[in-house]
């Protein structure tokens, strides 16, 4: 249940804060800072997805269909 618990409040967690996450990518000086300031949504799509498959994961295992090892 602990699994569960931290799953699915990380994922809140990660949409959350999605625009701080392209912030900081944004401001990297390299190659991929500068692409992604060029590109702001698509950078702040990666903790959405990432955090969704979370929350998604957490529901599974609420409901029985995963079970953490």
């Amino acid at each position: 249940m602990t699994t569960i618990i931290l799953l699915l409040a990380t994922g809140i967690a990660l949409i959350l804060s999605r625009h701080n996450f392209a912030r900081f990518a944004s401001s990297q000086n390299t190659p991929f800072g500068r692409t992604n300031a060029k590109h702001p949504r698509a950078t702040s799509m990666g903790p959405v997805v990432i955090g969704s498959i979370m929350i998604i994961a957490a529901i599974l295992g609420f409901f029985g269909v995963l079970e953490p090892q």
